[in-house]
């Protein structure tokens, strides 16, 4: 057809260029993917080494060194928050658990909460926190993020941050919707991070904050010491440079909060109240009571009751090292001056009361029923140490002077422990030894031992056999076999003319596995 183009033709015509790649562009590659392994310390290290002029070439050694640069700062852009939000690093929560605290201890100021801080912060800093970005960012396109922190520029920027910061704070009138916009941007980091549950920021986390700006350069740099040594000299330190410089001692006890809430560990507490006694100190001891009865209660719901506990309340910890948590503050509370009938005594009551009320009124009724319709075919194994947690939870509560039920299981659960019992030994088990050590472990955690007798033929064989076959027996079947062992040798050695054929031959077995006395 005429005036069509011929597109084979003018393919065929038009000679085809291949695009040569760059070959700078495919060195830094390849030295890219030479780097990527690497972590981070070996990172720095080579930036160091790029930086001194170890490579020959000036250009490799700008564009190396700028690959390495990104490399190591990664995505991070806001850097007028990151040095913000320096000054709280010392004294940061990053762990979630408190924030699920229905009452939460002082001192509290956590990565989600710093952050909203800054965002409801941010629209009075604007020019400012722009003139920061700006300086930072440029600083960082050519050295690590982490060194540019570090520098003097950003330690100047960080204090005209904190200063502007507490001119914004003390403002009046500004504290309600400065608040306000806080926690609507909280919502949105808690959700980010799966926590519902919160409470709200209040007028004393806003307080706080401005005491926490106040005082940030006594701590500034701080590293969290690990043991309580190092907790008490840090503190000490800082008390004594706040009261040098003509102030108080309000910015070391915040530092010192921020330690006990980052461990939760009441000795700590205590060492530290026993240094420097102090109220907050003790409002502090009796926040973390709370807290640690809350996290047994809901722990003992989810296991037993089917509400499900946060999973950041606990974070995996079993439910005998939140009890032991529990009490061990509740026995520290001594060392804070808090006594019964006191003036903090009825929050610690009230916390102790509903884990006790839970117990008593709903988890023990569950473990009951349980108990009164576990069948011949079942296991009894599940039920021994929900059990015996209640009876050692019941057993610290007495020697602490707390009310508890001394046996709380109903005779109604031992007279269905013997029966089953009975039961398995008929129905010819192959298992039937390991069930029966089982309910009788359980029997005795209840408090009603089943009875074990030499005139139960059955009993017997199946003991008899469990010796003869050699194989390896747990402690709850050789404690049985070493009960049944015992009476027969009692009732051999009380009738001594006649015996039946089963007991004989039941301590024939025992004595070729050196169980029981030597025959006389």
């Amino acid at each position: 057809m005429a005036g069509r183009l011929n597109r084979s033709v003018s393919l065929q015509t038009v000679p085809l260029r291949a695009v040569e790649p760059d070959p700078a562009a495919v060195s830094l590659d390849k030295v890219k993917a030479i780097l990527a392994p690497l972590d981070r310390a070996q990172k720095s290290k080579l930036f160091e080494l790029v930086q001194a002029g170890h490579l020959e070439d000036d250009q490799m050694t700008v564009e190396v060194g700028r690959l390495i640069v990104a490399m190591l700062n990664g995505p991070r852009t806001e850097h007028a928050r990151r040095i913000w939000t320096g000054w709280f690093d010392p004294v940061m929560l990053r762990t979630d658990a408190l924030m699920l605290a229905e009452s939460r201890p002082p001192g509290c100021m956590h990565v989600v909460d710093a952050s909203a801080w800054w965002f409801a912060l941010l629209p009075h800093l604007r020019e400012l926190a722009g003139r920061v970005q700006t300086d930072i960012a440029a600083r960082a396109s050519e050295h690590p993020l982490d060194a540019v922190l570090a520098s003097p520029a950003a330690a100047d920027w960080a204090e005209e941050l904190r200063v502007r910061s507490l001119a914004v704070l003390r403002q009046r009138g500004g504290a309600g919707p400065l608040l306000a916009t806080a926690n609507a941007e909280r919502l949105t980091l808690l959700r980010k991070r799966g926590l519902s549950g919160v409470a709200p920021l209040s007028m004393g986390d806003l307080a706080m904050l401005d005491s926490m700006l106040e005082h940030a350069p006594l701590w500034k740099g701080a590293a969290r010491p690990r043991d309580t040594i190092g907790i008490l000299h840090a503190v000490s330190g800082m008390t004594d440079r706040g009261l040098m410089d003509g102030g108080t001692v309000d910015g070391a006890m915040q530092y010192a909060l921020a330690l006990i809430n980052g461990s939760r560990d009441p000795d700590q507490a205590l060492a530290l109240h026993g240094m420097s006694p102090h109220p907050v100190l003790v409002e502090a001891a009796v926040g973390h009571v709370q807290f640690a009865w809350q996290c047994l209660r809901q722990k003992l719901e989810d296991l037993h009751l089917g509400r499900p506990a946060p999973p950041q309340l606990t974070a995996g910890e079993t439910v005998d090292r939140l009890q032991e948590r529990a009490f061990r503050w509740y026995d520290a509370l001594q060392g804070f001056g808090v006594e019964r009938g006191g003036r903090n005594w009825a929050a610690v009551s009230a916390a102790v009361g509903r884990v006790t009320g839970l117990v008593e009124g709903e988890v023990v009724p569950v473990l009951s029923h349980r108990l009164l319709t576990l069948n011949a075919s079942s296991t009894a194994r599940p039920l021994i140490d929900p059990v015996r947690f209640i009876n050692g939870f019941n057993h610290r509560l007495r020697r602490r002077g707390i009310a508890a039920s001394t046996n709380p299981w109903l005779t109604a659960i031992g007279e269905h422990l013997a029966g089953l019992f009975r039961q398995i030994g008929a129905y010819g088990r192959e298992d039937a030894l390991t069930a029966m050590a089982e309910l009788c472990e359980l029997a005795e955690e209840t408090g009603y031992p089943i009875e074990v007798t030499a005139i139960d033929k059955t009993l017997l064989g199946i003991t008899e056999r469990a010796l003869r076959d050699g194989r390896e027996l747990n402690a709850g079947e050789s404690r049985l076999i070493g009960r049944v062992v015992t009476v027969a040798t009692e009732e051999r050695r009380r009738c001594r003319w006649w015996v039946s054929g089963e007991l004989v031959s039941l301590l024939d077995a025992a004595q070729q596995r050196g169980i029981g006395p030597t025959p006389q």
